[in-house]
């Protein structure tokens, strides 16, 4: 038995005051411990907010300089990649059309090894020069279905003769032909699934043409629609067309070129419009074959030049061009690119800059490609850097892609594709290119471009036609055929 009960409560009132103070160390621990991390993740917040809003800002400049350099050539605004302090800057960019791009800015940093962090931000870019540089001719949005399932959407026939050409601007298509009045408009403005027939509109001025148009280009200048014609006849090669009232054209210019110009075939051949530039061929001749007019006024066409013979000799037969303004080291320079009969350079391109002045032509050699075989080419599209390119059937590919970011450095070939048949025509136009082919069952075909490391044929489509010229436009493909019906064209529901 305790003897001394007031010892025992001393102890223990001792033993609770150290309980106590144990305890408030804890609490104190614990709040200082609270307070630490609440300073430190402050900081930690500060920071992942201050490196945000710089990032943000970097991807938004990244945009702004991509819209400020479309703005002088759309066609150099190109994936990139760079890095910046503690940031990675990729820039991702997608060729919709030749005139439309989606542009993806993406920053990319770490904030520790578990904690990556990203900012993307994604715009659309519409080229109104470049629109305006193909006279309007210019598709702004990719195929909005997927072209797996391709159906005749409507066509009409021409006679007598055959149609030779086509280009469509707006819904409105005009069609060159072998026999009087040698030139078709069709109005598709209202055109039905099913409709055949109905849809050439008649002259109500007689009008002719007179002679075959080899080639056709549809272009819009200012409030007129005009069609530039490569004839096929020894005097004015080059016919322009007043359109903008479709059932009463007028013929609003004729040139005749240099007399240097004779020999076995001094009838216009190929034509392009670029800016308010137009680069003609003929095929291979005596004298020169290419020429360069100044089309300001279209309906008064100058040839550019200097000395008794203008034009540039080229010793070869010129079957496509295309045109584009690239920006090469600061300097803002314009290509032709051709796609001819030479057995040595199929490719040819030619630097046309100095154009703008006097209608030199100068090739840029180191861009000239000599393809296996002695295969013509037929066919050239260009959609930003990337350059494709159709040729005779061969012994392997018959489409090429190449890549043409400087042609001054050389081009390099980037996919290639066996359509086992002549590459007669094509158009690109979102992940998918329309090919025109010699083949007898299956003319045309539709191929996924979406991935250059893949393509993949997506559908053959057998015509029962003959087509060797196409164009596209609103999710729609028109196309010539050699037997009736002579115009069709292609919609895929």
């Amino acid at each position: 038995m305790n003897k001394n009960p007031g010892s025992l409560h001393r102890n223990f009132r001792a033993g609770s005051s150290t309980l106590e103070i144990l305890i408030a160390f804890a609490v104190l621990m614990l709040s200082l411990t609270a307070m630490v991390s609440i300073s430190f993740g402050n900081q930690s917040m500060s920071l992942d907010t201050e490196t945000n809003n710089e990032a943000l800002y970097m991807a938004k400049g990244s945009l702004e300089e991509a819209r400020a350099l479309s703005r002088h050539s759309f066609a150099s605004v190109l994936a990139a990649t760079a890095n910046e302090s503690i940031y990675t800057k990729e820039l991702e960019v997608s060729d919709l059309t030749p005139c439309r791009k989606e542009v993806t800015s993406r920053i990319s940093w770490l904030v520790s090894a578990l904690r990556p962090q990203t900012i993307e931000l994604t715009t659309g870019l519409t080229s109104a020069a470049e629109i305006a540089a193909l006279g309007g001719d210019c598709i702004t949005e990719p195929p909005p279905s997927d072209w797996d399932n391709p159906q005749i959407f409507a066509d009409d026939t021409i006679n007598p003769g055959k149609t030779v050409d086509i280009d469509v601007l707006d819904k409105i298509a005009y069609l060159g032909a072998d026999a009087s009045p040698y030139f078709y408009i069709a109005d598709t403005t209202g055109a039905v699934q099913g409709q055949s027939g109905g849809l050439f509109v008649t002259f109500a001025n007689g009008f002719d043409l007179d002679a075959k148009p080899n080639s056709l280009d549809a272009i819009k200048s200012g409030t007129k629609t005009y069609v530039f014609a490569a004839v096929d006849d020894t005097v004015d090669q080059l016919r322009v067309v007043d359109v903008t009232d479709i059932n009463n054209p007028v013929l609003a210019a004729t040139r005749t070129l240099s007399s240097c110009v004779t020999g076995s075939y001094p009838e216009g051949w190929r034509l392009k419009v670029y800016g308010d530039r137009l680069y003609f061929a003929t095929r291979e001749t005596a004298g020169p074959e290419f020429h360069v007019f100044n089309i300001s006024d279209p309906e008064n066409p100058a040839e550019l030049g200097t000395g008794a013979c203008l034009g540039t000799e080229l010793n070869t037969t010129v079957n496509d061009i295309a045109v584009q303004d690239r920006m090469i080291a600061s300097s803002l320079m314009r290509f032709a690119y051709t796609a001819t009969t030479g057995n040595s350079r199929e490719i040819t391109v030619f630097d046309v800059t100095d154009s703008l002045n006097v209608g030199s032509t100068t090739e840029v050699v180191t861009a000239r490609q000599d393809l296996s075989g002695s295969q013509d080419g037929q066919s050239i599209f260009l959609v930003s850097n990337k350059l494709y390119f159709g040729r005779e059937s061969a012994s392997g590919p018959d489409l090429y892609v190449y890549d043409v970011t400087d042609p001054t450095a050389g081009v390099s070939l980037i996919a290639s594709w066996d359509a086992s048949a002549d590459v007669l025509d094509l158009f690109v136009a979102g992940p998918y290119a329309f090919v025109a082919t010699a083949k007898p069952s299956d003319e045309f075909e539709v191929l996924n471009v979406s991935d250059l490391s893949n393509i993949s044929l997506v559908v053959e489509y057998n015509f029962t036609n003959k087509v060797d010229r196409i164009d596209y436009e609103t999710d729609f493909v028109y196309t010539n055929g050699l037997s009736t019906p002579n115009f069709q064209i292609l919609h895929s529901p």
